[in-house]
């Protein structure tokens, strides 16, 4: 997935946003989500994405660590 341009970005690459689907599957902010959790890097979201998604109470959201994801090339 492409990254958000730095000025856009919700947040750091090294933040993401853990989302579990409380319904067995649905959609907000241009993803999709079910009962098993997807972590989404901060980088990867704009704002009004990150908002719509966490306000949503169809989802349930927590801000997790991670280790953002390498360049394949850099192996």
């Amino acid at each position: 997935m492409a990254t958000v341009k730095k000025e856009l970005a919700a947040g750091p690459a090294d933040k993401g946003l853990k989302v579990t689907s409380r319904p067995p599957s649905f959609r907000r902010g241009g993803f999709a989500f079910s009962g098993e959790a997807s972590i989404i890097p901060l980088s990867e979201l704009t704002k009004e994405q990150a908002e719509s998604i966490k306000a949503d109470t169809n989802l349930v959201c927590q801000l997790v660590d991670i280790k953002p994801e390498k360049d394949a090339d850099k192996a």
